[in-house]
């Protein structure tokens, strides 16, 4: 069951999704964009589709637009499905996704005697059921980047998972996965898709984040590396004490050691020596075979 913390944290982001459902539907749609396609009008200008190619989840839909037309030339469109079992599209341009497959909608434009076809090529495919970010945890320097990745199932998804950041302050995060360290702390990431979980909210995956130091960084990269009892402690747990730690007690500007400091809080609220011991007896031990050679 998850933390009622870090429902709270998925609940804070309410607002954040709010807001992202007021931009259309279809952006959260789109997983391949190639250049639009464009031809020539009467003014020598280009009259263009706002997307050449558009993946789009089974049941939802796309707006297809076309621009650089004159407003007061007479111009008419006649939007046409090539499989509207797959995807068709209604009279001003919004394509609905029915059927896992591939198709072409055209648009013909009539300005005068000129008859004009542009083209867009459609792909339908399923929604994702399961979202799993590859790294739960990412130590990142005090202006620096990385990216998140993110692993979705059915392997065919069409669907992109929306990334979101608990704390934009510390850590941003942009719509392709771009995480960049902004002021030193610890925050979380989220990654959300369409899919509902037992427990009605949406299904998402959460990487913790820690900003700090660029000499730092690579330090405590080693020290989670070279402690892997930490993975005995329950996730929420653990989380919780590094945020106290990095966001409450800890003082960028002491002298101390950071990873010093680290160790001797998270050895005094789970005795590290005694994790060791266990996750030591925990591993496989290797069976040793005496060879006894007859002369």
């Amino acid at each position: 069951m998850k933390s009622k913390f870090f429902r709270k944290c998925f609940l804070s982001l309410g607002l954040f999704l709010f807001l992202s459902l007021l931009i259309p539907f279809s952006s959260w749609n789109t997983v391949s964009v190639q250049a639009a396609a464009t031809t020539n009008n009467e003014k020598g200008e280009d009259y263009r589709l706002n997307l050449k190619s558009v993946s789009i989840v089974k049941g939802k839909t796309f707006a297809l637009k076309v621009y650089n037309v004159n407003e007061n030339a007479k111009v008419t469109y006649k939007y046409k499905s090539g499989d509207a079992d797959i995807a068709s599209v209604s009279d001003d341009g919004v394509i609905t996704a029915n059927k896992i497959g591939s198709t072409t909608v055209t648009v013909t434009i009539k300005s005068g005697s000129s008859t004009i076809p542009l083209t867009c090529d459609v792909t339908v495919g399923p929604p994702a059921f399961s979202v799993r970010l590859t790294r739960s945890r990412i130590v990142i320097g005090l202006d620096k980047s990385d990216f998140l990745n993110v692993i979705l199932k059915p392997t065919n998804t069409v669907e992109v998972a929306r990334f979101s950041s608990y704390n934009y302050n510390i850590a941003s995060v942009s719509s392709g996965g771009r995480v960049t360290g902004r002021q030193l702390g610890l925050t979380y990431l989220f990654a959300v898709i369409d899919a509902i979980d037992s427990d009605g909210s949406q299904k998402y995956s959460r990487c913790t984040v820690i900003v700090t130091s660029s000499d730092n960084a690579s330090l405590l990269e080693s020290y989670f590396a070279e402690h892997p009892e930490l993975d005995l402690i329950a996730q929420d747990e653990l989380d919780a004490a590094l945020d106290q730690f990095f966001n409450v007690k800890y003082d960028p500007s002491s002298s101390s050691s950071l990873v010093n400091s680290l160790n001797r809080y998270l050895d005094d609220n789970f005795n590290l020596s005694e994790l060791k011991k266990q996750y030591d007896s925990s591993k496989p031990q290797s069976n040793s075979i005496e060879i006894v050679r007859s002369n």
